[in-house]
């Protein structure tokens, strides 16, 4: 068990090392735009965006999450290579489908979708074209992961991200294209890094695909176009809401919450890159279950800390990030959506085994009750509250994902994550943080003694609820000293 679990916090690490260099510059970034976008151009960007990611989820089609299982469960080498070609050309040849639409819809579709949209014919073109090259690069670096090639993941998707972001500040800022520079940035490093790795692991691409390939590929990931849908739902459609209901500059703030909200995946995206080829790799053995109980909570008290010690310096840090009044306005709003990214990582750990038994069907109904919770919800809260609905419908709905996710996975696969004892210690989390965003907002003087006590409340409640007890940390007394050892 310790060797397996130190197998998983060294791929973590290693990835989280890709994922904070490239999270640094990206937020490095946001100073430069801030100062030459307007909240309405930032808003108009992060809907462009929005859209690009939808796209993206429907050119990949779950052959992601599908490459994850048969990379491991693949007869031999040859199998593995036929895999991997499917999931890296079908993808790419569905993305070039959509660009094709693009071409003809960009135009026409921009009076709809912007507010002001002089200049914008083509920019729905530029983002679906940028979707072309990133799910290759995707795609290639997820057989690096699988591969455990952790300096080709490293160096692939730091190039991706350092690449892209200098060359979108030479066309935003020597240019002076404004958003369509972002995308004329992107399109040229990402098409280099693209054909840089497909280079790379040419050797690995073979002609012999069968149909069984693309057949398994999408057997599996078909079953989670619901959960695309939802994921459309829950991530593109708040975003013109807010932009058409209320107002651009309300977008363009909120987009950037979203942006400093994106921070956590230093913890998330970092855990769940390692965690699908682990989950799977260590499904056979005995101590399988203790393990992924081990794990899930400890992940939840990681997570809501970093959330929480996030909260107490985000308005100073997005004040000095920004250098701009208009967007000071987005802190409040960054705990929630932080948050919700961590409960949409736990449902992972907590419906791991329908993942094993490939039951992801029952992940997209789950997905599918949301997206309609969420809609739903942003529709009534969204015109009175503004961008305060939408964040706390993103934690309402993700709550809602992990507590439906683990009655699922529990009833195929028995694991024993102390829920009772999570729920006590999510709603006082909750609770704390809301009473944190009050004062907060409400410019209450000597916040940092309210925020020592807030720590030092969480701190006794891992321990209180019985999220985490003596047994449990014995065990991880005994297997600190055995970890630093192996080193």
């Amino acid at each position: 068990m310790l060797a397996k679990i130190k197998q998983l916090f060294s791929d973590s690490a290693a990835f989280a090392l890709a994922l904070m260099g490239n999270k640094i510059v990206a937020f490095l970034l946001i100073p430069v735009y801030t100062r030459q976008l307007d909240p309405t151009r930032f808003g108009d960007w992060d809907l462009t965006n929005t859209i690009a990611m939808v796209i993206t989820y429907f050119c990949i089609l779950g052959t992601d999450t599908a490459f994850a299982f048969y990379f491991f469960e693949a007869k031999d080498q040859k199998d593995r290579q036929g895999y991997f070609t499917a999931a890296v050309f079908f993808p790419a040849l569905v993305s070039l489908g959509f660009l094709l639409i693009a071409l003809f819809i960009s135009a026409p579709t921009a009076n709809l979708l912007y507010e002001d949209p002089s200049g914008y014919p083509n920019l729905l073109t530029l983002a679906v074209l940028t979707i072309v090259a990133n799910v290759i690069i995707q795609q290639t670096l997820a057989y690096a992961r699988f591969a455990r090639e952790v300096k080709t993941f490293m160096a692939g998707s730091m190039s991706y991200v350092i690449g892209s972001s200098l060359a979108s500040v030479w066309f935003v800022v020597i240019g002076k294209m404004g958003v369509l520079g972002i995308f004329y940035g992107q399109i040229l490093a990402q098409s280099v890094v693209a054909a840089i790795l497909l280079w790379h692991y040419r050797k690995q691409f073979t002609r012999h695909v069968e149909k069984k390939h693309v057949r398994d590929l999408l057997s599996y990931g078909i079953p989670l176009l619901p959960t695309l849908l939802a994921f459309w739902v829950m991530n593109a459609v708040s975003r013109p809401m807010i932009y058409h209901m209320v107002s651009s500059d309300e977008a363009g703030i909120y987009g950037l919450a979203v942006r400093f909200a994106s921070i956590i995946v230093l913890i998330t995206s970092a855990f769940q890159l390692a965690w699908r080829p682990f989950s799977v790799s260590i499904k056979e053995q005995e101590d399988a279950q203790q393990i992924y109980s081990l794990l899930g909570r400890g992940f939840l008290v990681l997570g809501t800390f970093f959330v929480m010690f996030l909260t107490f310096f985000i308005k100073p840090i997005i004040e000095v990030a920004t250098g701009n009044p208009d967007y000071y306005e987005a802190y409040p709003y960054v705990w929630m959506l932080a948050l919700g990214t961590v409960l949409n990582t736990m449902h992972l750990i907590v419906g791991v085994g329908l993942l094993i038994n490939k039951k992801t069907k029952d992940i997209s109904k789950t997905f599918m009750v949301a997206a309609l919770v969420y809609l739903v919800g942003n529709l009534v809260l969204v015109p009175v509250i503004g961008a305060w609905g939408t964040s706390s419908m993103t934690v309402v709905t993700y709550l809602y994902v992990f507590l439906s996710i683990y009655r699922k996975g529990k009833a195929a696969y028995q694991v024993d994550f102390r829920m009772r004892s999570m729920l006590l210690y999510l709603g006082l989390y909750i609770a704390v943080m809301g009473a944190i965003t009050w004062m907060q907002v409400g410019g209450w003087s000597g916040l940092w003694l309210y925020y020592v006590a807030a720590a030092v409340l969480m701190v006794a409640a891992v321990f209180l609820t019985g999220l985490f007890n003596v047994e449990s940390i014995k065990l991880l007394q005994r297997m600190i000293p055995k970890l630093l050892r192996k080193r």
